[in-house]
């Protein structure tokens, strides 16, 4: 007996894993596939599910939901109607109880310690932040959304339980502009305290009140802080309360006297206007146009471009927020200029866990990480590490 792809299979599953699916093990099938490692999106812990075989690779596979034969009694119905064809969300059908226990597993196993996690803001509603795409099809029946799970399709999306009010009641305006663009066309929307910006292609609008108005960036700074004003598609992160509370956990792990400080990546200045109070800082961010806001917000803090260490000089404390795709080759030799301590702020849980090793190598130890839940119904966290000399 064999399991060809496209088969169906069986399998428990036991977890959610990184990258939205569930994992699990298959139940029977060919002698040396019982037992084998699956993954499954849209299921929850603690089911028992069919599922159609995708594709495999050595003791490890990869398989489709069809049919659930054993509910967890933890699963709640997801309420938008979208879910599990949209990308956009990938565990609305498990309570956040469970996907807060999911992601500090994520975290442990990917940096080897014990880590806090801390839920931030309400399950949905959240968002200020979204970048949608215009599907193909005739003018009138484009559809304008997320991309499919697992796909380029376009699922066209009237409404989304995860945006903000602002985003919410801008949103039928955006539509009806977008379809005039062409299949493929990026929207970037973002919201801020003065109204909503969004970039439609080339050309940007601004909305207050629902109203459209000159303008071309909005100030996102949380309330009470000195203020960032960004144009739609420039990095941020998802909300406002995100935001504040990641602010909030960095300032935390730096602490009131960080020193002389090195921010890599600090893209328009998010952490830099907070910084420039507690220590005299140095800037940089390979995004020229991201640089150069931050050097107009942040006037305080001095701004470099490409810096070497030469150009630094001694540090007490390094900050770096990069990409993904974790700490490249240059911005990894600047972090080791650090003295005392480093605060690495990550959005992906196994370049930070690679990163670690790499820093240790270079005498700086990881001491502790906070898990931040920023973006609910999805697999995404935010981690806070912070490292220290010997």
């Amino acid at each position: 007996m064999s399991d060809a792809i496209g088969d169906q299979i069986t399998l428990e599953v036991t977890g959610l894993a990184p990258g939205g699916e569930a994992v699990g093990r298959q139940v029977g099938g060919a002698p040396d596939h019982d037992g084998r490692v699956t993954f499954v999106a849209f299921a929850a812990p603690g089911e028992r599910v069919r599922a159609r075989l995708l594709r495999e690779k050595g003791r490890v596979a990869w398989a489709e939901l069809e049919e659930i034969e054993r509910a967890a009694p933890e699963r709640v119905a997801p309420p938008c109607p979208l879910f599990g064809r949209c990308g956009g969300c990938q565990w609305q059908h498990v309570p956040r109880a469970l996907q807060l226990e999911a992601k500090r597993r994520i975290v442990e196993r990917a940096l080897g310690i014990p880590v806090e996690v801390r839920a931030v803001g309400p399950d949905y509603g959240y968002r200020d932040r979204a970048r949608l795409v215009v599907g193909e099809g005739s003018e009138d029946e484009r559809a304008i959304g997320f991309r499919a799970w697992r796909s380029h399709e376009i699922v066209d999306v009237p409404a989304c339980p995860l945006f903000g009010a602002a985003l919410a009641e801008v949103l039928p305006a955006i539509r009806a502009r977008a379809r005039a663009q062409e299949p493929g066309t990026e929207v970037e929307l973002q919201a801020g305290r003065d109204g909503v910006v969004a970039r439609i292609g080339a050309r940007s609008v601004a909305y207050r009140d629902g109203v459209e108005i000159e303008g071309s960036d909005v100030d996102i700074s949380e309330p009470g802080g000195p203020p960032l004003r960004i144009p739609a598609g420039a990095f941020a992160q998802v909300g406002a309360a995100a935001n504040a509370a990641l602010v909030a956990a960095v300032l935390e792990a730096l602490g009131e006297a960080p020193g002389r400080t090195l921010e890599l990546y600090a893209g328009s200045g998010n952490f830099t206007r907070h910084l420039v109070g507690r220590a005299e800082v140095l800037a940089s961010d390979a995004d020229g146009a991201a640089l150069a806001r931050g050097r107009a917000q942040v006037p305080r803090a001095r701004w470099l471009e490409a810096p070497r260490p030469a150009q630094v000089g001694e540090v007490e404390t390094v900050l770096v927020d990069p990409p993904r795709e974790g700490l490249d080759a240059g911005n990894l030799a600047l972090c080791r200029l650090a003295r005392r301590r480093l605060v690495y702020v990550s959005c992906d849980p196994q370049t930070l866990g690679r990163d670690v090793q790499r820093l240790g190598a270079a005498g700086l130890k990881l001491e502790r990480a906070v898990a931040l839940d920023l973006m609910p119904q999805t697999y995404h966290v935010e981690v806070v590490a912070s490292f220290g000399r010997g």
